[in-house]
């Protein structure tokens, strides 16, 4: 799936790249050039549903002033509870962008043995930028990860460390690494351990899951949590129960690629996405599955929800 981080619109495309006449509005549209590319695609007869990738968008405190209710005639939200973000009107489904990973370019056999200083037990992503420390929460992942490198013997790793955080004695820190080498990094880990609350769409968790790796996730995650389940992964609630979770992770020898695989990825997500759309739109064509690609014709905003 090819996004441009942070573009607020996403299009509806075949299989074949075929432009569908759909647009997935994913974020508040902002700037003044955003709402002109809104305009431009309303003209030209494009209908518009919602998507989820961006906090608790659109809830109370993570849109503009626009009635996204209005401009969405159908959502694919992340939500355990979707009545509390989104408008109580139009279909839904439980769909996140990060479902349409795909195992076959995310896959453990593709993966290259990192450098020492980046192999680890436990891998944390975080994010230098202020709201990237948000979405990741930091605050609470640097609480958790000094108990675990107190507390065990692992090797823990923060992939993107915040600057300035400070050095958390026994846990290693590197700066953000290339996306291939990340992938590296996450196949050759035991566990990603994912303390976010604001993150509606973690890709890494399910980049983590397509690598075989199973994943110790905040249980008040607002996306990603229906990934979590007995083959994939652990819950976890505070600090105090963290470690706990992580060693209870260990013990189990979970595979969850296989799980992933079973219930995720393009073709599965992609057919969920045109079975909503084709309930509103019976002029769709003839299609398996559709995909989702940043608008090329709107301009970047800055990103709120990646890996």
């Amino acid at each position: 799936m090819d996004l441009a981080a942070g573009a607020p619109l996403l299009r509806v495309t075949g299989p074949g790249g075929d432009v569908l006449p759909w647009a997935l509005v994913r974020a508040p549209v902002v700037t003044h050039a955003q709402h002109t590319r809104l305009s431009e695609l309303a003209g030209e007869g494009c209908r518009f549903a919602g998507a989820t990738s961006h906090g608790g968008f659109p809830g109370a405190g993570y849109r503009d002033e626009r009635d996204y209710g209005l401009l969405c005639e159908a959502w694919l939200h992340c939500f355990r509870h979707p009545e509390r973000f989104l408008p109580p009107y139009g279909p839904r489904a439980l769909v996140s962008e990060s479902d349409f990973t795909d195992p076959l370019r995310v896959d453990p056999a593709l993966a290259a043995v990192p450098p020492p200083e980046l192999l680890a037990d436990v891998v944390h992503v975080s994010g230098s930028e202020p709201w990237r420390q948000r979405a990741k929460n930091w605050p609470l992942a640097a609480r958790c990860l000094s108990r675990l490198a107190r507390e065990t013997g692992l090797r823990i790793l923060v992939v993107d460390a915040p600057p300035g955080a400070g050095a958390i004695d026994g846990v290693r820190a590197t700066g953000p690494l290339p996306w291939r080498r990340l992938l590296d990094v996450l196949a050759h880990a035991r566990c990603l351990f994912v303390p976010a609350v604001e993150d509606a769409s973690p890709r890494v968790l399910a980049e983590a899951l397509c690598l075989d790796v199973p994943v110790v996730v905040n249980r008040a995650i607002l996306g990603g949590w229906h990934y979590v389940n007995p083959f994939t992964g652990v819950f976890f609630d505070t600090e105090d129960d963290a470690v706990a979770a992580v060693e209870r992770v260990l013990a189990r020898g979970q595979r969850p690629r296989a799980w992933f695989t079973a219930h995720h990825g393009p073709f599965r997500a992609g057919a969920r996405v045109l079975g909503l759309l084709r309930g509103l739109d019976a002029s769709l064509p003839d299609l398996t599955h559709v995909l989702l690609t940043a608008d090329r014709g709107s301009p970047r905003r800055p990103a709120s929800a990646t890996h």
